[in-house]
């Protein structure tokens, strides 16, 4: 069965069971979140990268629903909070008349659960300090799985500056072991 969704493209990512405030600009990112609000199974959020003349975005994106959203009084953009679902793969894009884009995807599997060991607790309370620095991390966390070690990784590649192209390549895999190792190293490296 060929499924299609509606697509925004933002720099960060937003990952299953994650929630993230998104701003949507007046004009035509507005036009396709009002179009994207149409679909009952929410719209797809996917990464982009602009660094280099050409903006490139990533084929691997999440399925979002809306949680909330308000306004900015500073330009009148939408903050969303939207809640990460499941991961997938586009197929080939799709452009309607009116230019929205529309990815055919295949789901990716979520990473199943995994309990946290004792020599992996690092994640977790560092994750904890975090979000004890951050209030608004915490916030929108409000259903934390601190034992749950393919939540923790996922929320780690969340708000870590990770490159684009090494985040797709974590997501990319069947468990979180190889972002478990990955996080590791950046965490033992001396700052």
């Amino acid at each position: 069965m060929k499924q299609s969704i509606p697509l925004l493209f933002q720099h960060r990512h937003v990952l299953p069971g994650g929630r993230m405030p998104i701003r949507v600009a007046p004009g035509e990112q507005m036009e396709v979140f009002k179009n994207a609000l149409t679909s009952s199974e929410g719209f797809g959020v996917c990464m982009f990268d602009d660094a280099e003349q050409d903006k490139h975005f990533f084929h691997i994106g999440t399925r979002v629903t809306i949680e909330d959203f308000d306004t900015s009084a500073q330009d009148g953009s939408l903050i969303v909070t939207v809640h990460g679902h499941e991961n997938f793969r586009i197929h080939t894009l799709e452009q309607n008349d009116e230019g929205f884009l529309f990815a055919d995807y295949e789901s990716i599997p979520v990473w199943p659960e995994v309990e946290i060991k004792n020599d992996q607790q690092v994640l977790a309370e560092k994750l904890k300090q975090m979000f004890h620095k951050h209030p608004e991390l915490n916030e929108l966390n409000q259903h934390k799985q601190f034992n749950n070690l393919s939540w923790l990784c996922q929320r780690w590649l969340e708000i870590l500056p990770v490159p684009a192209c090494e985040k797709q390549a974590l997501i990319n895999t069947p468990n979180c072991m190889d972002t478990y190792d990955y996080l590791m190293s950046i965490m033992q490296k001396p700052h």
